[in-house]
């Protein structure tokens, strides 16, 4: 659900730039809307639940709302103007390497071969996608840019989990968007919108709507829906194959842009689809996730250091040690 609601995002973007609209704009109204909205329901349905997870998570979620949300929507509007867009999005979902490289060299959290076989099909069908040899082009602030939207959108998948331990994930989102928007409001004070042109009528392709309505959708749609249903997601599955399936929105996108703007896929785009469906399929079979529905994923804790068994002892055993070996921390396994 999430890499749906977020593949809209690439039609709604252009319907709104032929608008007139800057990318900070776009960006700036999708979080502030997304933000009123989150924050109105929850603290209505759960106050308590809000001020808890203010209270108790406001570290993570600070570093959510700034990385996650306001510099991502920030770098991929400069990343987009300056580099192609298939380009921006090979460099953007690079955040799945990131992911797994963090958790196999910071965290020491082991990786099935499948996962890096997974990731690097994902890369590859990425790259086809973007057929980024037919308009390559090199700008150094928009690379720098890209990468930069790869590493923020890492932190989402590596930071979030914190927080969805004692929180729930839709007041955990409420949050971090209004950690978001607040930020980009304070970069670009709301006062400077052009407010006059939500009235407007635009038309872009076989798009015809006023610009307030493509606005709502972007916002409703590409930021609320698309953020709860992904960090949800992550109460369930484990850093790594929520990275990986946020490489769908991709899928996603080519989709919408068909549906909504006309826009068709080569045959060697349609093979870059395939190879994305492809790599993520082959990633998840051996993934650390739960095994059962609704169960929350846990990383798994360090294995202990084994120990040789205890010869057994020929005296005769006094009762307070037969109640001390049958505790867990002294059995001869060592369990």
């Amino acid at each position: 659900m999430s890499a749906c609601a977020f593949g809209t995002v690439g039609p709604a973007t252009k319907v709104l730039d032929s608008a007139g609209l800057t990318a900070m704009e776009i960006a700036q109204a999708r979080l502030s809307v997304a933000a009123a909205l989150l924050l109105a329901f929850v603290a209505l349905t759960r106050p308590r639940a809000l001020l808890a997870a203010a209270r108790e998570a406001y570290g993570v979620i600070a570093v959510l709302g700034v990385f996650s949300f306001a510099t991502l929507q920030t770098l991929c509007g400069v990343a987009v103007a300056r580099i192609p867009v298939g380009v921006f999005v090979v460099l953007q979902f690079l955040a799945p390497v990131i992911v797994v490289g963090w958790l196999r060299c910071v965290r020491r959290v082991p990786q099935p071969r499948l996962v890096w076989a997974g990731t690097a099909v994902v890369l590859v069908g990425l790259l086809l996608v973007g057929e980024v040899w037919s308009r390559l082009r090199l700008d150094v602030v928009g690379v720098l840019a890209a990468l930069g939207t790869a590493a923020a959108l890492s932190v989402r998948f590596l930071v979030a989990g914190r927080a969805l331990v004692r929180h729930d994930p839709v007041t955990v989102t409420a949050l971090g968007i209004a950690v978001g928007a607040l930020a980009l409001n304070v970069v670009s004070p709301v006062t400077g919108f052009p407010y006059g042109s939500l009235g407007d009528t635009v038309r872009h392709e076989s798009v015809s709507a006023p610009v307030w309505v493509v606005v709502v959708w972007a916002a409703f749609v590409a930021t609320l829906v698309a953020y709860v249903s992904g960090i949800a997601a992550q109460r369930y599955l484990a850093p790594s194959a929520a990275s990986l399936f946020a490489t769908l929105e991709v899928v996603a996108g080519a989709g919408a842009a068909y549906l909504f703007l006309g826009q068709t896929l080569t045959p060697v785009q349609c093979a870059g689809v395939v190879a994305v469906l492809a790599g993520v399929a082959l990633a998840q079979r051996t993934m650390r996730t739960s095994t059962r529905p609704g169960e929350r994923h846990v990383e798994p804790p360090p294995r202990p250091e084994s120990r040789p068994p205890r010869a057994e002892s020929p005296l005769p055993v006094r009762a307070e040690s037969r109640h001390a070996a049958a505790e867990p921390h002294e059995s001869p396994r060592g369990t």
